[in-house]
């Protein structure tokens, strides 16, 4: 091989790795260029991931409030009740039932339509006047019954749940 044959193969060689390198680089331009469209992805996604958490949260904070008031309801008509079965004077106090249960749920303006009533009642008969001798041989027994409503306002509307939703829980005991 000559020398000039030589010098043409090398500068062949430079030309050919001149064309390779350059669509090598080429390349590896596209490929950062594709990579830095997919960083915008992540906030996206979190963008969606932290829509979809808040979501669920106040779903739970509204849920929590519905639930915490029914267990105010519940124990409000039980502290009515509780004050009524201790003997016969506090059973015929019907103020005195429906103040207890306002004590209970902190009903301070009295704004709640507390009912409290008592009653004589026969067991599988139902109600009775006074004190009457039952189908069993038994005498009536006297009982006290408080029903404490409240409504809740829902922060946002659900699917089938109505608001405000009403709730409420009636007590009934016997007096002693």
């Amino acid at each position: 091989m000559t020398l000039g044959a030589f010098i043409e193969a090398v500068k062949r060689a430079q030309t050919a790795r001149c064309h390779w390198t350059h669509a090598a680089s080429h390349l590896a331009d596209r490929v950062k260029a594709i990579r830095g469209d997919f960083a915008g992805n992540v906030t996206i996604e979190f963008g969606f991931i932290v829509l979809f958490m808040v979501t669920l949260a106040i779903g739970a904070f509204d849920f929590g409030r519905l639930g915490y008031s029914k267990i105010a309801v519940t124990s409000a008509a039980r502290a009515g009740t509780q004050y009524g079965v201790q003997n016969m004077s506090t059973a015929e106090d019907i103020a005195g039932m429906r103040q207890a249960a306002r004590n209970d749920i902190g009903d301070i303006n009295s704004e709640l339509l507390i009912d409290a009533i008592n009653y004589y009642a026969c067991p599988g008969q139902g109600q009775v006047d006074e004190t009457v001798l039952c189908d069993d041989g038994t005498f009536s027994y006297f009982y006290v019954e408080v029903t404490v409503p409240d409504e809740i306002d829902l922060l946002f509307p659900y699917p089938g749940i109505e608001s405000p939703r009403q709730i409420a829980s009636t007590n009934i005991m016997r007096v002693r």
